[in-house]
């Protein structure tokens, strides 16, 4: 399915999206403007899906990069930290130039989200925003959106091109609500959306993620990327705390490892492998 058809398409009833309200604002170099809310898509990213339970490894540093516990899942990349009472997260990345994977046809549609969000790393509650970007053909297509589970993701109408520095920062103001600001920094354009309803939230952990997500109930066609960088912080129990301390994430599908998650300081690097 195309990506640009499927995200015109409307939810399914059967997803429990009407318990999930949001209002948005946005903002063009510090003006508010107007705003045209996007629709609710087929797509969804989805809380951490491990290969194997507890599967964990010691990394050996190397190039200077922090040695780090890692975990593997067959839609997550990238790092998580967990404790108790998350209540704010953020993280500036750059729009990744997609490609297809060795094996991959030409008509396909492979495709990446980039995201931060508290929650989903242990439970089934999660509150993010980012960017979302395939291949349609040889063009690829970005979009900005943002999501609470139960419902879909949701587009918001905010320009992203290949390329473009975005941050995002997720603040979660109680437990079944929240804000999700989205900033493009090379467009001086900005989302703020406010959320109520959903999964109930433990705030028990906040990630930095670059995710294989799902079209309907199957993972899309995960694309090939350059070397990609999450840098940011969180904040649990009015204390800020950096990915340094982060377990790693890495993709791991039939047994083959797609995306690899390193340390450099407290910089997330997501390695295509």
């Amino acid at each position: 399915m195309k990506f640009s058809s499927a995200l015109v398409a409307l939810v399914a009833a059967s997803i429990a999206s009407a318990e999930v309200t949001w209002e948005f604002k946005k903002y063009d170099n510090g003006v508010e403007v107007d705003f045209e809310e996007g629709p609710a898509t087929k797509f969804q990213t989805q809380v951490l899906q491990r290969v194997s339970d507890a599967r964990k490894r010691n990394r050996a540093s190397f190039a200077g990069r922090k040695a780090a516990t890692t975990v593997t899942s067959s839609n997550w990349c990238g790092a998580a930290v967990t404790g108790s009472d998350y209540t704010s997260v953020v993280g500036t990345w750059t729009v990744a130039t997609l490609s297809r994977r060795s094996g991959q046809s030409s008509s396909s549609d492979p495709a990446l989200a980039q995201w931060v969000g508290i929650d989903g790393y242990s439970n089934d509650a999660l509150i993010q925003g980012g960017t979302l970007s395939q291949l349609e053909g040889s063009s690829q297509e970005n979009y900005a959106w943002t999501e609470m589970l139960p419902a879909s993701l949701k587009q918001i109408s905010l320009t992203v091109k290949t390329g473009d520095s975005i941050t995002t920062n997720v603040t979660a103001t109680g437990t079944d609500s929240g804000t999700v600001t989205i900033i493009n920094n090379t467009r001086g354009t900005s989302v703020v959306g406010k959320v109520s309803g959903g999964t109930k939230l433990s705030q028990t952990a906040a990630e930095w993620i670059l995710e294989d997500f799902e079209s309907g109930s199957s993972l899309v066609e995960f694309a090939g990327f350059p070397t990609q960088t999450f840098t940011g912080t969180a904040v649990h129990s009015g204390t800020s705390e950096s990915p340094a301390s982060a377990t790693l994430i890495d993709i791991v599908q039939s047994s083959k490892t797609l995306c690899s998650a390193t340390l450099s300081g407290s910089t997330v690097e997501m390695t295509d492998s």
